[in-house]
């Protein structure tokens, strides 16, 4: 098994607690105000946080953050209190390369998993990351899963006996007519301790890439991005669903978008269908909006809404909650000066209910999650590209600092 390094480092993160920094529109502090924050942590560099959960009455944040030396990028979590405020060391994953994270899942024992992608430079390749940590956030075991190819760990969901991955993989596939060095979309069962169950490869002779999955009823539905499957008016890039049974087989499959590129980013299951989020571009190579679909649970070619949001510049979904009877979506909204943190409440029909502001100069969020208050805790990026600090949010249930 291929070794890496676990450290501590006490250095890299700097808290900050700017309220001023970000445009709000009501200045007063209400009587939830210690609850609600905005605190930026990372370095002089670049520093993505990626996915966020509630955990031991605080919160864990997973993220990429630039290695020590500014030449690679690390695995990174950040444990905080309820207020944001950052408990111990940042702990690192350093694989020796880039290395990627990119979700967390809670577990039934109180502790959590990670998975990301690590970079061999010794082998020159990528693999998957599994990583388990126990309720005191303590590493119990690590896992890497990958081939002499490339593989990418995206997205983890638990199952009964064990775990469902997707991720990508460049190897060749016969089945999928894939060759070496395109990307497939990598779909891997394992058991409780991460060892490999089954696999299978999702994809044809272009480029195909996962971005979530979820169980449903009968196996798996996987999100992603495909060149190599086209519906009559499509184009380029689009959004590509895949069902499958609960060994892996597909059953289901179809592509949403225009003649231009479409990207798929997350995926929940409602009672009367499944809603995907994503981005679509309005202009071929330039802006993109939110864009947001219903399509049936038993057929996925059965389009039951499908909406855009967006102004004149680049807007983008990349997170989905269900809210009660509504639906919440977390991205970005382009602005003159960068993008704004955007947070977005639709209705079960895809009308627009309420949008939520934060920021204004280059802030995107990409995963929130249900507070302990009924608020909800968001992590995205703040800054300048090459310049970007991990940027974590609290609000109230209504949405508000």
């Amino acid at each position: 098994m291929r070794k890496f390094l676990f450290k501590k480092l006490s250095y890299v993160c700097v808290s900050l607690l700017f309220i001023t920094v970000f445009s709000c529109d009501n200045l007063d502090i209400s009587s939830t105000q210690a609850d609600s924050f905005i605190k930026l942590f990372g370095s002089w560099s670049t520093d993505i946080g990626n996915d966020v959960k509630p955990f031991n009455n605080g919160y864990i944040v997973l993220a990429t953050i630039t290695s020590q030396d500014a030449n690679y990028t690390d695995i990174a979590l950040i444990q905080t209190d309820k207020f944001g405020n950052q408990l111990g060391d940042i702990d690192t994953i350093d694989g020796g390369g880039n290395d990627l994270a990119s979700k967390l899942l809670l577990t039934n024992d109180g502790g959590f998993i990670i998975i990301g992608t690590l970079e061999d430079t010794l082998n020159d390749n990528e693999d998957i990351l599994l990583a388990k940590y126990d309720a005191s956030a303590e590493l119990e075991w690590q896992k890497t899963i990958g081939s002499s190819a490339n593989e990418q760990g995206i997205s983890i969901k638990a199952t009964q006996t064990g775990f469902i991955i997707a991720g990508n993989t460049d190897k060749s596939d016969l089945v999928t007519g894939n060759t070496t060095g395109t990307w497939d979309i990598y779909l891997v069962k394992t058991d409780e301790t991460g060892n490999i169950e089954w696999e299978n490869n999702f994809g044809a002779n272009g480029t195909d890439k996962s971005s979530d999955i979820i169980l449903h009823n009968n196996g798996y539905l996987i999100i992603g991005v495909s060149n190599s499957f086209n519906e009559s008016g499509q184009g380029g890039n689009d959004i590509i669903a895949i069902k499958t049974n609960s060994t892996g087989g597909e059953t289901d499959k179809f592509t949403y978008g225009s003649i231009f590129n479409d990207y798929g980013s997350s995926v929940l299951e409602a009672d009367d269908g499944f809603v995907i989020v994503g981005s679509v571009e309005n202009i071929a190579g330039s802006n993109s909006d939110m864009y947001v679909l219903k399509v049936d649970k038993n057929d996925l070619q059965n389009i039951i809404w499908n909406k855009s949001f967006g102004k004149t510049l680049d807007d983008s979904g990349y997170d989905i909650l269900k809210s009660g009877e509504n639906i919440k979506i977390i991205g970005s909204q382009g602005n003159i000066s960068g993008s704004y943190a955007y947070c977005l409440t639709i209705d079960n029909e895809g009308n627009s209910i309420e949008e939520k502001l934060y920021g204004g100069y280059n802030q995107v969020l990409y995963s929130f999650e249900p507070a302990y208050d009924g608020g909800y805790i968001m992590v995205g990026s703040s800054g300048q590209e090459g310049n970007e600090q991990i940027c974590l949010i609290k609000v109230n249930a209504l949405g508000e600092l």
